[in-house]
């Protein structure tokens, strides 16, 4: 009894803390994941500073954070 509590303790914390993206969110996740950019929720930065909008982006390098895939992809046009 003790060992399927535990279990199902596991599976909700699981669940609850599993990424909830849109079909938008999930495609642009994977073309970033594929371009070997690292994927995170945090705050959207410009340059290295802050915008104040928390989302789910792509991080190119350690200066920008970028919450859509359109403006990923014309970063990579201008810097990639």
């Amino acid at each position: 009894m003790e060992k399927k509590a535990i279990i199902l303790i596991a599976l909700l914390v699981l669940t609850g803390c599993a990424e909830k993206l849109t079909p938008e969110e999930q495609t642009y996740k994977e073309y970033c994941l594929s371009h070997n950019d690292a994927w995170m929720k945090m705050s959207e930065l410009k340059d290295g500073r802050p915008t104040g909008i928390t989302c789910y982006g792509c991080m190119p390098d350690d200066k920008n954070h970028i919450c859509t895939l359109e403006q990923y992809q014309n970063w990579e046009l201008e810097f990639g």
